[in-house]
């Protein structure tokens, strides 16, 4: 009889999330920001998702036509797949319509050629590897696949496929982390100890010559170094907001963070919406068994607010 009100609570609960995002920081490949109103599990859980589950092109399939080389043809080939390659993924489909099946293949990965042979010594990098999109290369020309010494050469098709980093690393888009929002207060005066501080969180802090701490950005110090700060300052009390974090995500270029982190929102979005339809049939099972819900709580249930299927934006403050 309660099973059916328990998961509508839990329903309503993930429909009503309100989370405040503030963006601290963000560059081509870097994002940080301040994240309050969350709980653990689901500020780890977007963590996860950025880690190992936006997805991004790798090689994944070599067909080698020739290879005098100084590198086995399993060696060049697992060279080839660690290159990171520039990824679009508005002009590709969906990552879960291409592991379902559900479009051609053909539209899920863009072919290479790699054509070389030496008539003295050279290095053959990632630019020499030539695509049949143009916007699709190696974000960095200048990885070195490996040297060839006169009369060697390497004769190749590559295969770039849309994958995710939960199969193989080298479909990962990029790193994410995240760590406690520093909670520090002045419990006494400075003593000799507590100018270490300044050194360690450079411009957090400073220390006045009565003694007296003026903390004046508790985020150009990480909460680990806030904590090592009141181990050698007793002046110092350093806490944590268990719901407010600073999280931050990196990309290895193969596309912009806004993108990849644009990406990682709408996986999560989708993984959301199917928790919603598995407690929604859950909720029709306890309903017929038990009558327990009334008319009004299940029409609430199956509204979903505007803001959970809202497009995402990013302005840095």
């Amino acid at each position: 009889m309660h099973r059916a009100r328990n998961v509508y609570l839990l329903k309503t609960a993930i429909l009503h999330l309100v989370v405040l995002v503030k963006v601290i920081e963000k560059s081509d490949l870097y994002m940080k920001a301040v994240v309050d109103g969350i709980t653990p599990p689901l500020i780890n859980a977007l963590r996860r998702v950025f880690i190992s589950d936006v997805p991004v092109l790798a090689i994944d399939e070599v067909i080698i036509l020739d290879n005098t080389s100084v590198l086995y043809d399993e060696v060049l080939a697992h060279r080839l797949s660690m290159i990171p390659i520039k990824t679009d993924l508005k002009k590709l489909p969906k990552i879960e319509e291409c592991e379902q099946e559900l479009v051609d293949p053909s539209l899920c990965q863009v072919r290479f050629e790699l054509n070389v042979e030496a008539k003295e010594p050279v290095v053959v990098y990632g630019r020499d590897l030539k695509s049949d999109d143009p916007e699709v290369r190696p974000v960095y020309e200048d990885v070195p696949i490996v040297k060839l010494v006169p009369g060697q050469k390497i004769v190749l098709e590559a295969y770039a496929k849309l994958g995710r980093a939960r199969n193989h690393a080298k479909w990962q888009a990029g790193l994410a982390a995240y760590y406690y929002y520093p909670k520090v207060s002045v419990v006494d005066k400075a003593n000799d100890k507590c100018m270490t501080c300044t050194e360690i969180c450079n411009g957090a802090l400073e220390i006045k010559d009565d003694g007296s701490i003026m903390i004046h950005d508790v985020l150009k110090c990480t909460f680990n170094k806030w904590k090592t700060c009141e181990q050698v300052c007793s002046a110092l009390k350093v806490d944590w907001d268990e719901n407010k974090y600073v999280f931050w995500v990196e990309s290895f270029g193969n596309m912009p963070v806004e993108d990849m982190v644009r990406e990682g929102f709408r996986i999560l979005k989708g993984k959301f919406q199917e928790l919603v339809s598995e407690l929604e049939l859950e909720l029709s099972r306890g309903q017929a068994s038990s009558g327990e819900l009334t008319t009004e709580e299940t029409e609430k249930a199956t509204q979903v607010p505007e803001e959970f299927g809202g497009e995402e934006s990013f302005t840095e403050e």
